[in-house]
């Protein structure tokens, strides 16, 4: 894995007609005159997109793209489907881009199809910054859904876990870019598609034909659009291998996808903190049925009901899969929350400055700076604190008024105080299959199609849960009067300014903007600690950062006239967060022993079905970033559609990986 990828805007001519024209490859990106026809006859008309729509009999449609370009095609398929398809179904589409256009770009690119302005506007206003890795997009309240890859081609088919339903096999001319067409490709073509699946492309050429019929699609040639001469279409006539094996690419132990999906008619989630709410309300977009419980008698009472959070996602210097997760997620964080709060109720983007500990990170945060890896829109230096990061992304939540709006979604049905007390498979006869849960509460119980577990700390206590290494840390926050700390300062000769910071500022810990007349700060990192109470030691700790982060003199401020809260991370020792399906541990052992003799070895064998059960849970203290982007995973990995994360970030977040970790470590004992 490269330690950097540092993408680049392509290189761009703007014709007297506007069109743009690439540099690199001595190609256009549409014709002026004749683009929105071109694509509907090539790849609307040709993979049948029409009539398939208009007579759909599953709940979402699946369509993959080799080159995202101006995102024309997207648009043009987004439009149709809206036009075609019923208002339940859903529409998701993939594209991969190596030389991805600013958004500068995209909205001069794109002016020139007025026809198209209501979903292009839509388009660029929702555009993710360019850095590497996936960016889930959601559009028409979550009925379209856009996946884009930036980076190579092969790496973002060979990262994907979906099944395609039609291709668009577009992008600059084979003979001008044949880097792209390889056997590599074609084979990840083959791997994500399913019996039927269809494919069309401008291009006759035959490094595309013979590609893809060497990996067994039928391909033959029809009439080109306008001039163009010929064209080539096909769908694959038969696959043999079941979606589940596809998917695992030789370690079937991070399984995500059944082998018989069943239909989410109702999903219980397990906890209303943010994994909770996030996992509901990604899956009520999706049209489905969400029953809460939460055993306390509100929402976010334990870690998730702190009065202020912050996004604050520790950027890394090395392009990691976790590296790449973080980023994913802070994007699709920071975005969902600007459009699910336009009124500042529970949101504020005021950005985040990272001050550092010492000069070894200040060091560490210039060569993070020079990586490429991040546009200035995600990083840069700060100009008001010196070797000092901004995060002008960043800002402040109030976690419970989150959790409230997530909620609030009206196909999601909240019970408080309704404690899970028990869970039993449901089986049709003698069969193995299970068909659903039942969930006891007390002397009632319920059934579900699908149960996710956002228990967090209380996991342990679940005799359906996994064994997992997650483990609490204890974290005491403090809030102070503003009006206090005014008068200390006066006291001490300081500059009231001081106290008006209009940003988050983190270095050992964090103090963020005042909210209704209070200073909130903190937060402690007690390891093996247990008490509940509220400690005047650990006010002291928070109150030595605040005036650390203020540069105030120490002992500024009087501990008694701080008020806290103490709750309980839940922390994984590998830092990464546990969501996934949830795996027999005793049927692992047994099945995939032979890692202990060979760590290297591999098997598409599934060893278990997936059962519907699945765990959400080890955010730490990255909950506001991660919890979204995890809860929009769960929801795909439920409703059988593409997932939002690379397979190598779903494999490092699935829970059956400390399985598999023992049974490796186990070949040395």
């Amino acid at each position: 894995m490269l330690t950097s990828y540092q993408l680049t805007p392509p290189k761009l001519d703007w014709g007297d007609d506007g069109a743009p024209h690439s540099k690199q490859f001595d190609d256009v990106y549409f014709d002026k005159e004749s683009g929105l026809e071109e694509t509907r006859y090539v790849f609307l008309q040709h993979n049948n997109l029409f009539e398939r729509w208009a007579s759909l009999d599953q709940k979402a449609f699946v369509i993959a793209e080799t080159g995202f370009g101006t995102g024309l095609n997207f648009l043009c398929a987004w439009q149709a489907f809206i036009a075609t398809a019923t208002a339940d179904q859903q529409l998701h589409f993939i594209s991969v881009e190596k030389y991805p256009l600013t958004k500068e770009m995209l909205t001069t690119a794109l002016r020139m199809w007025p026809s198209l302005s209501h979903f292009s506007q839509a388009l660029i206003e929702a555009y993710p910054e360019v850095c590497h890795g996936f960016h889930r997009i959601e559009l028409e309240q979550g009925r379209i859904q856009l996946t884009l890859w930036f980076g190579e081609a092969e790496d973002g088919f060979s990262a994907l876990n979906a099944d395609i339903d039609a291709w668009f096999l577009d992008g600059f001319a084979p003979s001008k870019n044949p880097e792209m067409w390889t056997d590599t490709l074609f084979q990840h073509i083959h791997r994500l598609s399913h019996t039927g699946t269809t494919f069309s492309t401008f291009t006759a050429a035959g490094i595309v034909r013979r590609g893809l019929k060497n990996v067994g699609f039928d391909a033959h040639k029809v009439k080109g659009f306008g001039q163009k001469r010929e064209m080539v279409v096909g769908q694959l006539s038969q696959q043999a291998a079941p979606l589940a094996e596809r998917m695992s690419q030789g370690q079937a132990w991070f399984n995500l996808r059944p082998e018989q999906p069943l239909e989410a008619k109702n999903v219980l989630v397990v906890g209303s903190g943010l994994a909770g709410a996030n996992t509901a309300y990604s899956l009520a977009k999706q049209g489905i049925k969400v029953t809460v419980w939460e055993q306390g008698n509100h929402i976010a009472c334990a870690a998730s009901g702190n009065p202020q959070g912050m996004l604050y996602p520790k950027l890394a210097a090395q392009d990691t899969p976790v590296n790449r997760f973080y980023l994913s997620a802070y994007l699709y964080a920071t975005r969902l929350y600007c459009k699910l709060d336009q009124d500042k109720n529970f949101w504020d983007q005021c950005g985040l400055i990272q001050i550092p500990k010492n000069p070894k990170e200040a060091e560490r945060f210039q060569k993070l700076l020079n990586t490429g890896l991040y546009p200035e829109a995600i990083l840069q230096a700060c100009e008001e604190k010196q070797n000092s990061l901004l995060l002008p992304l960043s800002g402040w939540v109030i976690p419970g008024k989150l959790c409230g709006t997530l909620l609030s979604h009206e196909l999601i049905q909240l019970q408080l105080n309704t404690r899970l007390d028990s869970l039993s498979p449901i089986h049709i006869g003698d069969s193995t299959r299970v068909i659903g849960w039942k969930a006891k509460t007390g002397e009632q119980e319920h059934n579900f199609s699908h149960v996710v577990l956002c228990t967090a700390n209380d996991t342990k206590e679940l005799d359906s849960a996994p064994n997992t290494p997650a483990y609490p840390i204890r974290g005491q926050v403090s809030f102070l009067d503003i009006n206090k700390a005014a008068k200390a300062c006066e006291k001490n000769a300081e500059p009231l300014e001081k106290l008006h910071i209009n940003k988050v500022l983190c270095e050992v810990g964090y103090v963020s903007p005042a909210i209704d007349g209070l200073l909130h700060f903190g937060a402690t990192y007690d390891l093996k600690d247990k008490d509940t109470n509220i400690r005047g030691e650990g006010q002291k700790r928070n109150l030595a950062i605040l005036e650390r982060l203020l540069e105030l003199p120490k002992d500024s401020f009087n501990s008694e006239e701080c008020g806290g809260r103490v709750s309980f991370r839940c922390a994984v020792p590998d830092y990464t967060p546990i969501v996934g399906p949830v795996q027999s541990e005793k049927l692992y052992k047994q099945s995939y022993s032979a890692l202990s003799k060979n760590a290297k070895w591999q098997s598409s064998s599934i060893a278990e079905s997936i059962n519907n059960l699945y765990i959400n849970i080890g955010h730490g203290s990255r909950g506001l970033i991660s919890t979204p982007l995890s809860g929009c995973h769960i929801a795909s990995l439920i409703t059988n559609t593409p997932s939002p994360l690379e397979q190598e970030i779903s494999n490092k977040l699935h829970p059956s990986r400390f399985i598999i970790r023992d049974l490796k470590r186990s070949q040395t004992n």
